[in-house]
């Protein structure tokens, strides 16, 4: 699954849940000897829902991203009006010149903040993975201990090229977090949801000098 775009006002970055989900990093626990277990962590996050509350996750942040920087916008275009009316006394040219350095250096903070909103949307993205893994883990490793299998990595096409039927882990480990109490069921399929961090902005009397 993979959420592709552009960022605007009201545009999604281009996001790869399941590039993140593959990842081998983190799943793995490492020993000298033993057997590999492969796990689907796409095929797990599908059927429990994970996937679509991660989507869903990263657009609410995106969104609330997004208006936090119309809102600067804003606030810069009203702070140059305000400005304009000091420029009484001076040439048109002068002004000219004045308000176009304002309006330089709003769009120089603006661009900014963007990267700092892009950083924080791809922050909490990893974060989003991340915990679904770490929360996959303890049945993960349980399932590959009761098949004597020491090693557990992430199906991925690119490197595994066949995969014998009792290594691959998946659908009992799946068995086992939907077989679960409700709670503990619904607190594996559900994702972190963190409210998106104020933009950090330097005080309007000194983004538009």
């Amino acid at each position: 699954m993979r959420v592709v775009g552009r960022w605007t006002a009201a545009a999604v970055l281009g996001l790869g849940f399941a590039a993140g989900c593959n990842q081998s990093t983190g799943v793995v626990e490492q020993h000298s000897t033993g057997a590999v277990a492969v796990i689907d962590l796409d095929a797990i996050a599908q059927r429990l829902g994970s996937d679509k509350q991660i989507v869903d996750s990263i657009a609410q942040r995106q969104s609330s991203l997004s208006q936090q920087l119309v809102d600067l916008a804003k606030s810069y275009n009203e702070q140059i009006a305000d400005k304009k009316k000091t420029l009484g006394e001076t040439t048109p040219e002068q002004a000219e010149v004045t308000v176009a350095s304002w309006q330089k250096q709003a769009n120089a903070n603006l661009n900014k903040v963007k990267q700092q909103a892009e950083a924080d949307l791809k922050k909490h993205q990893a974060t989003l993975i991340a915990q679904f893994r770490e929360q996959i883990k303890p049945v993960a490793r349980r399932v590959a201990q009761k098949r004597g299998l020491t090693v557990i990595v992430t199906r991925n096409d690119n490197v595994l090229y066949d995969v014998a039927p009792g290594a691959d882990i998946t659908e009992e480990v799946l068995n086992d977090l939907l077989a679960a109490s409700p709670v503990a069921s619904a607190a594996t399929a559900k994702p972190l949801q963190a409210a998106a961090a104020p933009i950090d902005a330097q005080p309007a009397d000194q983004q538009t000098r």
